[in-house]
């Protein structure tokens, strides 16, 4: 079974939402975030970044993400 990829507004595992995503590249009319884009962090108050994602899908040179994949935390 393959892991999900993440869209714009999708819950984190600290409790934040992505944020930015790639506009133009869709799948089933859903455009997904990549590593380098950004999500809340709620713990720390601030916008990080999403370090991962799935090194055999790649978006214009960047790794599309999925769920659970990390982010970066201070």
């Amino acid at each position: 079974m393959t892991t999900p990829y993440i869209i714009i507004g999708c819950p984190t595992t600290s409790g934040g939402r992505v944020i930015s995503w790639n506009s133009i590249f869709l799948i089933d009319g859903f455009a997904i975030a990549c590593a380098g884009d950004k999500a809340t962090y709620p713990k720390h108050k601030t916008v990080t970044t999403i370090i991962f994602g799935d090194p055999h899908m790649q978006i214009f040179g960047k790794a599309a993400a999925r769920v659970n994949d990390s982010l970066l935390c201070d």
